[in-house]
Formats: structure tokens, C-alpha cells, sequence
């Protein structure tokens, strides 16, 4: 052990006296004594500061540990040793410890602990915009939920022992002047309390924003001088080009958490959803906060049912005018194919005659019992029209399934319009190339028609004498009937399609299911999505006869789905909730259906089966067995349509 010097014990008294702290006299306030129990979260990040607070310092317990601050926690407060432990030098056990002490004492830096202090004042007065400070990494302060207690946990091999001594310090102040001061600092390891947001939504927030800016924000927990929680989001966002700034969100409450999270929710399954066309821009406002807007107009919770109105009225007319176009384009496809048709007749008879002279000419018998030949038109028109033909099947247009005219209209809504649209405006893009190809196809067959006739009419003008034609006949000529045209019959390697029941059947149980979303009604899938979570219920409903004991099955049901929603009631009985419809989470969220990993939006399972509080057991069976009727009737319509492939 190293003997200090007399200017070394000049300095430490220096040090000692610029604290306050008397080694002889050692306050009340620095002779806890008590270890306090802590369990570190495993899953935290050291290097991240999610909880900032105004703690009152009096009821900050110091903990001195020799590990080094990089070290396991639990390494660390398994070593660590209160204050009081350090202070004192009256037996060999304790000696180590005092000797340690006036080390870190030797270590301190007065103009460093100065500049502490004034940051602290002005940390007293107002959070700093961007929540974390210039020296917040050098407080070591932790919160055990156990014991309900606040302790700094500080190594003794750290050079800069600053923070502990402004502990010190104000620990010694108060004790004197019997006042409280808080210091504003972040709490080591300490989760998000799910007060405002769960950390669930929390998470789906940071999420959000980097969908929309591209930039990971910082999203804190803070609480003020009165303890008031508040939630806190900076990131950054384009401004201009390449140009980036800085936004601050502040969430002051549960109801404007809330708002937030629901209306990023919404936007973003707006933007991700396949088929969408919404691409909704970020600008920071005057405020620096984050405002998002679509086509210059700015969307905002308040705003956002009338902005989902507008959206399924102007989509729902567009559909109308695209399904109406569709059903002008079918009707003109289906005269095109008329006019093919008739045209192929045409050119076929004349086809005939031309190939019927192309094989008399060949001999001499042939020439002439052609000269003296009578065509009959009207017999070899027959002939042609007997002849079997692929006829092409005429286009079904069907029926849209229009949304209900109402006042309130939500996401859901919005996206079975879209993907409605999405289908019809498909539709007449593949039926506008069909026509496209007919009206080709009718050129050629004009081209090639009005060639043949030109042929035709040449061999009739040398029929006026046997010496012309005989002349004409002896004529080596190529005739180009189908200029312009490729080979319509061209041989072609198809290849066979072979079925995998390993690796297709996932993806032909998708096509089904999008098939059966065409022939279902949205009331439709919700009684399939309730037959998949109450079967036993179905099967009572079907009984002949509900005997007791089956109503007592039904209601210990509906007590077990009771349960389940007090337990989620927070995040479902919202006012305004039903914004969503029956979607409850976003796509990004993954599920595992038998070993295999899916996203499908969710959908709201008390919603649709109407579960709440105050449902009653004759209440629940009802809606099950309007349900249970609904999905006779879709059985019914299903068969309809099983002559569809669906591969």
C-alpha cells in the first residue's frame, strides 16, 4: 500500500472539504448499510438509455463496486458493497476498502464536478430537446422493482469518479438544509414501463417511422420534475432531396400515444398493403414535429375516418366506371369474335377453291374438268360450317360486390375496395390486349382474304377460253396468302405441369384461399372465422334438440373469451377502434400455422364473434347461429363454383 504524501493529504483535504465530507464525522445519510436485491434484465442493452427521470437524490443508494464497469452485472453487484463500507477505517476488514476510497477522492477533478453541477442546474429547469446530454453515460444509476429503491452502482476503478462525488456532495447539502433536489438522469437497465404504449407498440412504432423516413428513431421514456410520463421520439426525416433533419415527436399522454400509434398503424398498412397505391409523404413541420401528407393534404387522427370516406367513395365510383368499361370491352370482344368467325368462314371457302385449282392443274383431265366445273358456293358454305371448331369462351363478367353506404367506413373497407379495383382494372387492362390481338388478327385475315379474292378473280378472267386458261394454267407462280402473318399452327414444346404435394401443395392451398375470398362475402369469411374459433359451439347449434348441459358448454365458452379480452381490454375497447375494422395487427407481424411461418393481416376474434362484458350467453348464441346459417347458404354457393381450377 502506496503511504500518501503530505500534498497528497493536502489534496484530499481540499477535495473532502469541498464536498462537505468530514471523515471523522461521517453524516446519517452515507451509513446505509443494506445490500439491495436486483435482477438484471437479460435481454438489455447496455449502450442504450430507453428511460430518462427526474430522481430525488436523497433516495439514490450508492453501491461501490471493484469490477470494472464493462464487466457482468451480476459479477459487479455481486462484489458491490454500500457506501458506508468505504468511509470507515477502524478494523483491517474495512481497510482495503478506506484506502480505495481515498484514491477515488485522489482521482477527483473539482473543475469537472463544478461543470456537473451547472449542467445539473440547467438540467433542473427544462428536458433537453434531444433527451440525452453530453455527460448522461457517466451516471450508473439502476431501479429495483424488488425493493422499490434507486442505487448508483459505481466502480472503483473508473478515473472519472465525478458523478459519485456530486452524489456525495448533494447527499450532505440536503441532509443540512433539509431540502429535496432532483438530478435529471437516465436509468441503467430499465425497461419501458407499458403505461402509455407496451413495448410491443413501442417496437411497431420504430418500425413505422423507418418505413416512412428511412432513419431508426430514438424513442424514450421521461419523466418531468413531477413525475408525469411522457413519450418521446427523435429521429430524422428528408426535407429536401438528399437533405435530412431532425424531428421530435411528444407523445404527453396514454389518449395521444394512442392517437399516434394508431394512425402510423394505419398509414403504414395503407402503404404496405400488395396492390396499394398510397405513398403517403413526411414533412417536419413548424414545430419540428412530423406531419404526413397525401396529394398536399394532411392526414391526421382527427381527420383520418373522413380521409378513409372520401377514399372508398372515389375508389367505389372508379370501380362502377371500370366495371362498366369492362362490360362495354366484353361485349366488343364478343363481336370481334363474330366478325373472326364469319371471316374464317369466308376464307376458308376460298381457301378450298383455290387449293381444289391448285390440284387440277397438276394434270391434264384435271385442267379441263376444272374449266367445265360449276362452283357451288352455297353447298361448300355448308360443308365449312359443319366443320368442328374450337370456339373460344365467351368472358364472365359477373357482379361487384358493392360496400355498404354508411357514415363511418374503416381501413378494412378500404381494402377490399382496393383489391376489388385492383381485380377490375386487371381485368380490362387483359381484356383491352385481347381486343388489341382480335383487331390484328382481324386485319390479317382481311389482308388475306382480299388476296385470295384477288387470286380467285384472276382464274375466273382466264376461264373465257380453254386456250387462255390452258396457258394461264401452265404458269410456275407462288402465291402469298398469308402475307404478313406468322404460322398460326406452329408446333410448340409445352411443358407439362407436374403437382409436388411437398413443396406446391402451400401454394395451392393459397390459390384456393384467394378463390374463396372471390366467391365469399366479407360476412361470409367472418362465419368461417368464427367456425374456426368456437367449433364446439357450431356443433351444439346443429344439434336437433339444445339440451342443459349444452347451453352450460356455450356459456363456460364464452366466460373463457371473456376472460381472454379483460386480458387484452386495453388495447380493444377503444371508442374509436373499430377504425381497423376486423384487421388487428399489421402484416409484418409473422404466425406459424403448422411448422410453416405466414403473414396474413389478423383478424379481430372478439369483433367478429361480439364478445365483451356485457354479451350474454343468449346473445352469443345467436350471433353463432346466424353464423351457422350463413355457412349452409355459402356452402350452398361454393358448390356453384367447383367447376373453377384452381391450378
Amino acid at each position: 500500500m502506496l503511504k500518501n504524501t503530505k500534498e497528497d493529504n493536502k489534496a484530499i483535504e481540499k477535495k473532502l472539504k469541498s464536498i462537505g465530507l468530514d471523515l471523522e464525522n461521517i453524516p446519517e445519510c452515507l451509513l446505509s448499510i443494506e445490500k439491495i436485491k436486483y435482477k438484471p434484465l437479460k435481454t438489455y442493452e447496455d449502450n442504450n438509455y430507453k428511460v430518462y427521470k427526474y430522481v430525488n437524490i436523497k433516495d439514490i443508494e450508492i453501491l461501490i463496486t471493484p469490477s470494472d464497469r464493462l464487466d457482468d452485472l451480476n459479477q459487479k453487484l455481486k462484489r458491490a458493497l454500500p457506501l458506508a463500507f468505504y468511509l470507515k477505517s477502524e478494523s483491517e476488514e474495512t481497510l482495503e476498502q478506506y484506502t480505495t476510497f481515498l484514491n477515488m477522492i485522489r482521482k477527483l477533478n473539482l473543475e469537472k464536478l463544478k461543470s456537473i453541477e451547472q449542467e445539473q442546474k440547467l438540467l433542473g429547469k427544462d428536458i433537453p430537446y434531444e433527451i440525452k446530454y453530453k455527460n448522461n453515460y457517466i451516471w450508473q444509476i439502476y431501479y429495483s422493482e424488488i425493493e422499490n429503491k434507486y442505487f448508483m452502482l459505481f466502480s472503483s476503478n473508473e478515473n472519472n469518479a465525478e458523478a459519485l462525488f456530486y452524489l456525495i456532495k448533494k447527499k450532505i447539502a440536503m441532509q443540512k438544509s433539509k431540502k429535496n433536489e432532483k438530478i435529471y438522469v437516465p436509468i441503467t437497465h430499465m425497461e419501458y414501463s407499458n403505461k402509455n404504449l407496451k413495448k410491443s407498440e413501442i417496437a411497431d412504432l420504430e418500425n413505422y417511422l423507418w418505413f416512412f423516413t428511412k432513419e431508426w428513431p430514438s424513442i424514450y421514456e421521461v419523466y418531468n420534475q413531477n413525475g408525469e410520463q411522457s413519450i418521446e421520439i427523435l429521429g430524422k426525416a428528408v426535407v429536401y432531396e438528399k437533405v435530412k433533419s431532425m424531428y421530435k415527436i411528444t407523445l404527453e399522454n396514454k389518449e395521444k400515444a394512442s392517437e399516434q400509434f394508431k394512425l402510423l398503424k394505419a398509414l403504414f398498412i395503407l402503404q404496405s398493403t400488395d396492390g396499394m397505391e398510397y405513398n403517403f409523404k413526411t414533412i417536419i413541420n413548424e414545430r419540428g414535429s412530423l406531419d404526413f401528407c397525401y396529394n398536399l393534404k394532411k392526414i391526421t387522427y382527427e381527420n383520418l375516418p373522413e380521409f378513409i370516406r372520401q377514399e372508398v367513395q372515389v375508389k367505389q365510383e372508379k370501380m362502377n366506371k371500370t366495371f362498366s368499361e369492362n362490360i362495354l370491352n366484353a361485349e366488343r370482344l364478343e363481336l370481334l369474335k363474330e366478325t373472326l368467325k364469319k371471316q374464317k368462314e369466308e376464307y376458308l371457302l376460298k381457301e378450298k377453291q383455290i387449293t381444289n385449282f391448285l390440284e387440277c392443274k397438276k394434270s391434264f383431265f384435271g385442267r379441263v374438268k376444272y374449266f367445265f366445273k360449276k362452283d357451288n358456293k352455297t353447298n361448300k358454305l355448308k360443308e365449312i360450317k359443319q366443320m368442328p371448331e374450337n370456339e373460344e369462351k365467351s368472358i364472365e363478367i359477373g357482379s361487384i360486390e358493392q360496400i355498404e353506404t354508411k357514415d363511418f367506413y374503416t381501413i378494412e373497407d378500404l381494402l377490399k375496395i382496393c383489391e376489388t379495383l385492383s381485380k377490375e382494372e386487371t381485368k380490362l387492362k387483359n381484356m383491352q390486349m385481347d381486343i388489341k390481338a382480335l383487331e390484328n388478327k382481324k386485319e390479317n385475315l382481311e389482308r388475306k382474304i382480299q388476296n385470295a379474292t384477288l387470286y380467285i378473280n384472276e382464274i375466273e378472267s382466264h376461264k373465257k377460253s380453254i386456250f387462255d386458261f390452258w396457258k394461264f394454267t401452265n404458269k410456275d407462280e407462288v402465291t402469298l396468302l398469308n402475307e404478313g402473318e406468322q404460322k398460326e399452327n406452329e408446333k410448340k414444346n409445352i411443358l407439362k405441369r407436374k403437382f409436388d404435394y411437398e413443396e406446391d401443395l402451400e401454394e395451392f392451398g393459397k390459390k384456393v384461399d384467394l378463390k374463396q375470398r372471390e366467391i365469399f362475402t366479407k360476412n361470409e369469411c367472418d362465419a368461417m372465422f368464427a367456425l374456426l374459433n368456437d367449433l364446439p359451439t357450431f356443433n351444439i347449434l346443429n344439434k336437433e334438440k339444445i339440451l342443459k348441459k349444452d347451453i352450460n358448454q356455450i356459456e363456460k365458452r364464452l366466460k373463457i373469451l371473456k376472460q381472454e379480452y379483460n386480458e387484452n381490454v386495453e388495447e380493444i375497447a377503444g371508442k374509436d377502434f373499430d377504425i381497423f375494422g376486423n384487421i388487428a395487427q399489421d402484416k409484418t407481424k409473422i404466425k406459424i400455422l403448422n411448422n410453416v411461418k405466414h403473414r396474413e393481416v389478423e383478424k379481430d376474434k372478439f369483433n367478429i364473434l361480439a364478445v365483451n362484458n356485457d354479451t350474454t350467453v343468449e346473445e352469443y348464441k345467436e350471433n353463432l347461429d346466424n353464423y351457422r346459417k350463413l355457412l349452409k347458404e355459402s356452402m350452398r354457393k361454393n358448390a356453384k363454383h367447383r367447376r373453377y381450377s384452381y391450378l
